[in-house]
């Protein structure tokens, strides 16, 4: 049963997400957020991220059907049945927005269900299937974290809960298209046109370079955006910055498929430690 609630919910990358909620939670006011306000905060993401992926799934079932990665999941090996995983996304999705609303304030319930609406129906239904341009534009979703955050220490969104949106939304591309390097048979096979697919790897690794360089400048500019970013955050940020265009200048002269997949793991890493260095600098 947990076997099929890890295939079914993408655990991996949902920690993620709730790194970047982090942020929001410590800057968000001016002491320490209580306990139970970070719990039920998480909590309730977490059910959120995971009701999200449960409906994706539900909705690319054929698709995954015929992808060598994604065929052992769930619903297209008939471990679960497609009306079973709808079920529970939708009890899960209505649980998650339950404890937002309750245990922490209806604004972050919103802010929350707007990330899964967006994710199943500006990226899987509409976008995902029709261009190249889909993480980039579907990958809203995914920078609503910091805003959940800020949402349920301050029950308000400030510019700051925006900046880090903006870094989210620079750093998604570059980190997902490597992926889709990695995988380009699978998505060509499947018929989603991901833009090595549609455009080719060459295109791919310098539109990943160009991304990289605006979200290296994001992650500069948000020591600017917050006064309460001192030393702490701006030494890491540039060491990490320096070391990710590293990578991505790497990437797009060798185009080697195996990189990619390297950077996509070193993409996910490098976010996790900038949304670690300004927790950490808000409390020193």
């Amino acid at each position: 049963m947990l076997k099929t609630w890890n295939q079914l919910t993408k655990p991996r990358v949902t920690i993620l997400v709730l790194a970047t909620v982090f942020p929001g939670l410590y800057l968000g006011m001016e002491g320490t957020p209580s306990l139970s306000l970070v719990c039920f905060t998480l909590l309730g993401t977490y059910l959120m991220s995971s009701s999200s992926f449960i409906f994706n799934q539900y909705i690319e079932r054929e698709k995954d059907a015929v992808m060598y990665r994604t065929k052992q999941r769930p619903i297209p090996s008939g471990v679960l049945s497609p009306h079973g995983a709808l079920y529970i996304g939708l009890a899960t999705m209505v649980l998650a927005f339950g404890i937002l609303f309750y245990f922490v304030n209806l604004l972050t319930a919103l802010a929350a269900w707007s990330a899964l609406l967006l994710y199943v129906f500006l990226y899987t239904i509409w976008l995902k299937p029709r261009t190249e341009q889909n993480v980039v534009i579907g990958g809203i979703s995914g920078c609503i974290g910091p805003v959940i955050g800020y949402a349920a220490a301050s029950n308000a969104l400030p510019l700051p809960a925006w900046i880090l949106f903006l870094v989210i939304f620079l750093w998604t591309p570059a980190h997902f298209w490597a992926l889709a390097i990695f995988l380009k048979e699978d998505y060509e096979f499947a018929g989603i046109p991901m833009m090595p697919v549609v455009s080719g790897v060459d295109k791919t690794v310098k539109q990943i370079f160009l991304y990289s360089i605006a979200y290296s400048a994001a992650v500069l500019g948000f020591y600017f955006a917050d006064a309460r970013m001192g030393e702490i955050y701006l030494i890491t940020a540039i060491l990490l910055t320096i070391l990710f265009l590293g990578f991505a200048y790497r990437l797009m002269l060798s185009q080697e498929r195996l990189f990619a997949k390297k950077f996509f793991f070193f993409s996910i890493f490098h976010l996790f430690l900038i949304s670690l260095a300004i927790v950490i600098d808000s409390r020193v």
